[in-house]
């Protein structure tokens, strides 16, 4: 049987020289492959299309070919499809095991044997292929038996006697010949139609209705060919004039060598109006949701993508076409003062299952500035190590401007209250604010120059007037009492007073409202709106009570959260460090070891065969202390990057001796790069105090900066002129030491911000851009500064300039000297 598919080979290798090594040796095959740089990529597109086999390298930067496998199985289209590893470390019993459990089948090892590539790839496309021929026939071989079921299923309803069985049937049945006329109709027919069947004449179907002879033709028609089953649904009116939704199912059937077509028709009235009512709540669902303005997203922490509905893109003025990441773009446009906190908040969300509420402030392209209330659901996956954000987006901005207009309602500053005897006094009841009113009704015009007049002079019962003003202070709550006040002109005024403690300038103060009584005891026409006023204020009084209480416990909490953070991306950045130069010192420490074991082994065969003597152990013992010796110098060079080691631990550090140490693992992890490095080391003894193993982070993060910078401006290029210089110098009691490359160099409108925490110019998911944030807090530490000089194309030096430490330096030198 010919294929009429061609099977598909995807190939995922960070590498493109390994990318086109196997297309070579791979496309002599009939198969279609797709070569991918990037996993996240992979990742994305894994579900559009089923491969036969899937190729993936061990080592990869973002995510390694054990993960990428993993999420692979847990996938739909491609969660059988057979992997195969390619690895160029030692493969252990662990990493073995792990790899068949993250769903690999097998593995080969770099570099690898082009036929044993050859074979085993063609083993498993033979594989796919013949199982997916088997699919094919077995899927064809399926739909004819159920064809062969139903037809005889339906035949063995409509046995020898079939015109008596099925006249009691619901649905509506009809047998016609080859011509389309009548041979059989049952009773629910012909109720349904008003017809009565002669028994001896064929009646064409235009007899019955024009409309059922135009459909059940146009049904025949679809018989043609292969098909012998064919259905329908369509309209039609009956015999009671009611409109119903009828499903025809039309049958052919070979008789005596004549075709016979048999039609059954079943109400199902029922289930459109069911379907058309769904449909119609979705779509007022979504109409309710458009005019609610509440949008869905989803995130999660390994591809950091964010998939929204389409009124999330909208609320955002977000578009799918642009470069930008969604998170970018809504970064770029969500409030300066809004946007740390946010970025905080995803950086260090708690790992486990819970809901989180926040608003926050988005400026719109047309300068509108709009409040949004978002609700993330969090969902952590601890075997994957995978967190699941979940969220809700609704604008709040006319919810926010009632608010706002609510708010400036209350204030006692507010215009519509000048009619009013509003007034504040200090700590010690003396007049600190009134209003033109409240002079009018206490006739005392000098309040209107002078601050500081006592409140309590205008009662006739001070005593009550004090235990009124000590409530309100002590209870901290709105106190409201009739009392009787005395004005400059002696006039006696019943009033009912309303006062609420505050907060001025860090001292407790009263603010408060008097109005009057009229004579018949009864209060005035506006004592009703003034309770109004009252109530509000009292409310608002107390809600901005608990926020400040609520927002000093958040910021205190904030601190040292902050605080706590810090010190791990500190370790966070030493442990990448650290992983990133141990990965690369594999091979090196594997190849003393190698040679170990082949001396080991010479020696047995040598003594099992008797022919060993003296000097010839002698010999292979000292190549052995060689190699040991080697595999302890890296060991020691690794050490140095122990997180273990304490921050606040200080000591003299020989600037030259580190800096020799740092460029000699720099090169051993990119001894393939053709970079020319060059060390120029000053004539003066060099020292400064601090921690050496930061100090030495230091350097090399900022080696492996230029290290990348290089690597991108000649990906594409061939050059040998690739260089990175170093060199020490001493310049009026500082020590400089100044890293220069050939790279990309840094664009002027980024040199301001490189130091900034979360700032990088790398491509999205490659690096924290947390290594320079934290290399300038570990030399600000040691009382120094890092400059940078760069020009867009063509370098960038990085300066350390720290403290020489002379008087120490002196002595150091004199007790090595001694």
């Amino acid at each position: 049987m010919e294929l009429d598919f061609t099977p598909q080979l995807l190939i995922v290798d960070d590498r493109p020289e390994n990318l086109e090594l196997l297309r070579a040796l791979l496309g002599k095959l009939e198969v279609g492959m797709e070569l991918i740089q990037s996993p996240i990529k992979a990742l994305q597109d894994i579900e559009k299309k089923e491969y036969a086999l899937i190729i993936l390298d061990v080592q990869m930067p973002q995510m390694d070919g054990f993960l990428l496998a993993q999420k692979i199985r847990s996938g739909i289209v491609n969660k059988s499809t057979p992997i195969i590893f390619l690895t160029a470390i030692f493969l252990d019993k662990q990493s073995e095991s792990k790899g068949y459990k993250c769903g690999g089948v097998d593995f080969i090892m770099k570099p690898f044997d082009t036929a044993i590539l050859l074979n085993k790839v063609n083993i498993f496309l033979d594989l796919y292929t013949n199982r997916r021929l088997l699919e094919t026939q077995n899927e064809k071989l399926t739909i004819a038996l159920q064809e062969k079921n139903l037809l005889e299923s339906r035949l063995r309803n409509l046995a020898s006697d079939y015109r008596s069985i099925l006249e009691g049937q619901s649905e509506l049945i009809l047998k016609m010949d080859s011509q389309k006329r009548v041979d059989f109709a049952n009773k629910a027919f012909t109720d349904f139609f008003d017809y009565t069947i002669d028994g001896i004449v064929k009646d064409p179907l235009s007899k019955i209705s024009l409309f059922l002879q135009e459909q059940i033709s146009k049904g025949v028609e679809n018989l043609n060919g292969k098909n012998r089953v064919t259905i329908f649904e369509e309209s039609f009116v009956n015999s009671d004039g009611n409109c119903v939704c009828l499903e025809w199912t039309i049958y052919k059937k070979i008789e005596f060598e004549d075709t016979c077509f048999l039609a059954i028709g079943r109400d199902v009235s029922d289930r459109k109006k069911m379907t058309e009512s769904l449909i119609k709540k979705e779509d007022v669902l979504r109409k309710i949701q458009k005019k609610t303005s509440i949008g869905s997203f989803e995130w999660d922490s390994y591809s950091k993508i964010i998939r929204g509905s389409d009124e999330f893109m909208r609320l955002y003025e977000l578009s799918s076409d642009l470069e930008q990441s969604l998170f970018d773009q809504i970064k770029l446009k969500t409030h300066i003062e809004d946007r740390n906190a946010i970025e905080r908040m995803l950086l260090n969300f708690p790992q486990k299952n819970q809901k989180i509420e926040f608003e926050h402030r988005y400026n719109y392209t047309d300068g509108t500035l709009k409040h949004f209330k978002i609700e993330i659901y969090s969902e952590y996956d601890e075997s994957e190590d995978i967190l699941n954000l979940f969220g809700l987006v609704c604008d709040l901005s006319q919810e926010k401007a009632l608010e706002m207009t609510f708010k400036e309602s209350l204030s006692l500053e507010n215009e519509a209250y000048v009619d009013k005897a509003i007034f504040e006094l200090d700590e010690h009841n003396h007049f600190s604010y009134v209003n033109e009113f409240a002079c009018n009704f206490l006739e005392c015009t000098e309040l209107k120059k002078t601050k500081g007049v006592e409140f309590l002079q205008f009662f006739e019962d001070d005593s009550k007037i004090k235990k009124v003003l000590k409530a309100c202070h002590l209870e901290k709550r709105f106190v409201f009492e009739v009392l009787s006040v005395v004005t400059r002109k002696n006039k006696k005024k019943r009033i009912v007073l309303a006062a609420h403690p505050i907060i001025g300038d860090k001292k407790k103060c009263v603010r408060g409202m008097m109005m009057e009584i009229a004579s018949d005891g009864d209060l005035a026409e506006d004592t009703a709106e003034y309770k109004t006023i009252i109530t509000g204020l009292k409310r608002q009084e107390k809600e901005f009570e608990k926020s400040t209480i609520e927002l000093k416990e958040k910021v205190d909490k904030e601190l040292k959260v902050n605080d706590f953070h810090r010190q791990l991306l500190l370790k966070k950045s030493e442990l990448e460090s650290l992983g990133k130069m141990a990965t690369s010192m594999v091979n090196e420490i594997n190849q003393p070891l190698t040679g170990i074991s082949m001396i080991m082994d010479n020696l047995l065969l040598r003594l099992s065969m008797n022919k060993i003597d003296e000097d010839y152990i002698r010999e292979k013992c000292s190549q052995v202390f060689v190699d040991i010796d080697r595999i302890k110098k890296y060991l020691s060079q690794i050490g140095i990057y122990n997180s273990s080691q304490k921050e606040s631990t200080k000591e003299l550090i020989d600037v030259n001796n580190i800096i020799k140490i740092a460029v000699s693992l720099a090169q051993k992890q990119y001894k393939n790069s053709k970079i020319e490095w060059t060390f120029k080391e000053s004539k003066d003894d060099l020292y400064v105090m601090g921690n050496k193993y930061k100090l030495q982070k230091v350097i090399g993060d900022v080696l492996n900066n230029a290290y990348e910078s290089i690597e991108q401006k000649f990906k594409d290029l061939s050059s040998e002129n690739k260089y990175i210089n170093i060199a020490t110098n001493l310049d009026d009691k500082k020590v400089l030491i100044s890293i220069k490359d050939n790279g990309c160099g840094i664009s002027p409108d980024n040199l301001n911000y490189i130091f900034e925490p979360f700032f990088t110019t790398k491509q999205s998911g490659i690096g924290s851009g947390l290594g320079l944030y934290i290399s300038k807090g570990i030399v600000q530490k040691m009382n120094g500064r890092i400059s940078v000089d760069s020009k867009k194309g063509e370098y960038t030096e990085m300066t350390l300039i720290l403290p020489h430490e002379f008087e120490s330096s002196k002595k150091e030198v004199n007790f090595e000297k001694n």
